[in-house]
């Protein structure tokens, strides 16, 4: 078992590493060190018999023998030169060492780079019913800490790589020296193998957990933001506080764990390294190591002991980092899966939209829609009604293609809609909700986000038609003044008047309005509603409305009820036939 985990964490090591940019750069990078450092540490010997020679007169084996290398590349050996080319080969395996540190580093960041712009890209693409699922606390965590982390995680892959081919570079070097004291090493050295190994697993199981608390922590983040005034102007928080402070406890316990179980590992390995080093120097006569031997073995060590550290230490730090890895990789796999399918038939707005005999279900809940059959036709105003709950925000979704059917076609045109392009249709389509939704900017950005391009001359034209060029010349800085996030400077009726202007900046041909108007004032709902009124023959509307006046003047107005089309017809015509819409109307006594 232990054996089978192993291999299957050196597999996932290997996975990690190939998949990083320029791995094979780094590798060579440190390959080319180590060769450096073969070469330029033993020089240290001789340099050092030189200074021996120099005091006793007597040369040793290892002196005779590089005094030979130099005479046969007819070169003269001396204490100088020798020590130059030591240290120049020893110098550069340093210098090739920081430039694929370097590299490996940047590989890190790009990484990071890549996993944020493929999250945001992918959730884009998504099936719709997959994002009512997802939680926007774990988006924001996968964005903001897990890319970090799954970067690192390549990072660490790729230095245990590269203190591996140090520390085989080391070994050879040792053994060359003293093979008894190359094979203690590698008895103490798989000790400490086998004990943070131990300690690597439980800190792996710790990181998971800590994930998992922190996901939950983001959408707790999540939530009171977007019910911050629900909690402050009620005093029914506790409970959400409790959950969160539990999260927060048992977050930082586990941190806790993890920072002791780092700092033991550090120490013990350091503990470790020291006794061996000085073990080395108390009983080098035992075993039969000279005083220039055992100053290069106590160099090679003194190199070795902190690679064998800092491989300990990055792969203890792996496995910190895997759970944030795995899971990002589980999320954007998973976003892959359920990629919104589309079709290449593209609609050209110039024919009718049609619903013919289409159901629909979402998957925890009963039938929300059955047999709809109706008709949205070109450079028509159609009204969708009826009591909450009915459908009608399921209808929308349907149009839009955020849903497909359960059974039934939806036709646009003649295009069925697993066949219709999905891209290119909603390019000609602004979608106005009655949660009104803006960006953190100024409401400048907020109204051209769909039309960048669009002149001084555009953006005076939509304000007037919108009414909101009066307010604009109130602002303190106008059209450039930041109206915080989601527009919580401006009043429910000013957002709802932002929303429809940037609709109108994206020229679409299909306008949708769902409860568009809702938190205007009467005045200014008539207003819109003339300006609604002028857009009637550039593009098709849907208007989904409870106030009935809004619909008073559609072509046909559709009567939703039990998820079905209970009446159809134009306000006058459902007026008169004293069913379920004249009933709705006699609910709201002002409309006339």
């Amino acid at each position: 078992m232990y054996f089978a985990n192993t291999i299957k964490r050196i597999s996932f090591i290997a996975k990690l590493v190939v998949t990083t940019p320029h791995y094979g750069r780094i590798i060579v990078l440190q390959f080319m060190s180590g060769i450096f450092s073969i070469a330029g540490i033993p020089m240290l010997i001789p340099v050092l018999e030189y200074i021996r020679t120099d005091v006793s007169g007597e040369a040793s084996r290892s002196h005779l023998v590089f005094d030979k290398a130099f005479d046969y590349i007819g070169v003269t050996p001396s204490f100088y030169i020798v020590l130059a080319v030591a240290s120049t080969l020893i110098l550069s395996g340093q210098v090739l060492i920081f430039v694929s540190v370097v590299i490996a580093q940047n590989a890190q960041v790009k990484l990071s780079e890549r996993y944020r712009k493929k999250l945001f890209s992918s959730y884009l693409h998504v099936d719709w019913l997959w994002l009512l699922r997802d939680k926007s606390g774990e988006m924001n965590h996968a964005v903001i800490r897990e890319a970090d982390l799954a970067g690192v995680a390549h990072l660490n892959a790729q230095r245990i790589v590269i203190y591996l081919i140090q520390i085989i570079v080391f070994m050879f070097l040792a053994i060359k020296i003293s093979t008894l004291i190359t094979i203690l090493a590698f008895i103490v050295y798989g000790v400490l193998f086998f004990i943070n190994s131990y300690n690597t697993d439980s800190v792996q199981r710790l990181s998971k957990s800590f994930n998992e608390i922190f996901k939950k922590l983001s959408s707790s983040t999540a939530n009171l933001l977007q019910n911050r005034k629900f909690f402050k102007s009620s005093l029914v928080h506790e409970g959400f506080m409790r959950r969160v402070s539990q999260y927060v406890d048992e977050s930082a316990r586990i941190m806790k764990i993890i920072n002791l179980r780092e700092q033991l590992q550090i120490s013990w390995t350091f503990i470790f390294t020291f006794i061996f080093l000085i073990s080395l120097l108390m009983f080098h006569k035992v075993l039969n190591i000279g005083f220039s031997e055992l100053l290069v073995v106590l160099l090679v060590f003194q190199r070795l002991s902190p690679q064998f550290a800092s491989l300990f230490n990055s792969y203890l730090a792996l496995n910190k980092d895997i759970p944030a890895n795995k899971s990002i990789v589980s999320r954007l796999n998973e976003i892959g899966r359920y990629e919104e399918l589309s079709g290449e038939r593209v609609f050209r707005f110039d024919k009718a939209i049609r619903f013919k005999e289409v159901y629909f279900s979402y998957p925890t809940c009963e039938r929300v829609l059955k047999n709809i059959r109706l008709e949205i036709k070109p450079s028509q105003t159609v009204g969708f009604v009826g009591s909450s709950g009915a459908g009608k925000t399921t209808l929308l979704d349907l149009v839009l293609g955020l849903l497909k059917p359960e059974s039934g076609t939806i036709y646009y045109a003649d295009i069925p809609h697993y066949q219709l392009d999905i891209n290119s249709f909603r390019k000609n389509i602004a979608y106005v909700s009655q949660d009104t939704t803006l960006l953190d900017g100024t409401l400048l950005e907020n109204l051209t986000i769909g039309c960048p391009e669009a002149t001084e001359q555009m953006i005076k034209d939509v304000c007037e038609r919108v009414h909101i060029d009066k307010f604009v010349r109130d602002l303190p800085e106008g059209l450039h003044t930041e109206i915080g996030e989601n527009g919580i400077k401006l009043s429910g009726g000013q957002r709802q008047r932002v929303a429809l202007g940037r609709a109108l900046f994206m020229s679409p041909k299909l306008l949708i309005l769902d409860e568009a108007t809702s938190d205007l004032d009467t005045e200014t709902e008539m207003l819109i509603q003339e300006a609604i009124q002028g857009l009637r023959q550039s593009m098709s509307i849907i208007i989904v409305a409870h106030r009935l006046s809004t619909v008073k003047s559609a072509d046909i107005i559709y009567v939703i009820e039990d998820g079905s089309v209970c009446e159809a017809g134009t306000y006058s015509e459902l007026i008169e036939k004293k069913g379920r819409f004249h009933y709705l109307n006699s609910l709201q006594p002002s409309v006339k």
